[in-house]
């Protein structure tokens, strides 16, 4: 292979690489869980050994590691929907 080859190979692998980032982060995926009784619904997605939540207006994320990144979002949205009802009741109570 020439040098000039090598390059062109080494710019495809970088734009495939790209390419497969970029449909991974644009992939939402639906989530719900239930917490007394309630549904929650978010979304999730995942990019470069992180999950990214999305709950109403909030957004946090956090890395998956060795673990499922499904398990990770769950717990993850069930953290935002347990602060989100906390300021609904500190709201309630004004």
């Amino acid at each position: 292979m020439t040098n000039g080859a090598a390059k062109r190979y080494c710019h495809n692998l970088d734009i495939s690489a790209f390419t497969l980032a970029l449909a991974e982060y644009e992939t939402t995926h639906p989530l719900s869980v239930e917490l007394d009784g309630v549904n929650y619904a978010g979304t999730y997605r995942v990019m470069a050994g992180s999950v990214i939540v999305y709950f109403e207006s909030e957004i946090k994320f956090a890395q998956y590691g060795t673990n499922r990144p499904e398990i990770i979002a769950r717990w993850v949205l069930t953290d935002l929907c347990r602060k989100s009802d906390s300021r609904r009741r500190k709201a309630g109570k004004r």
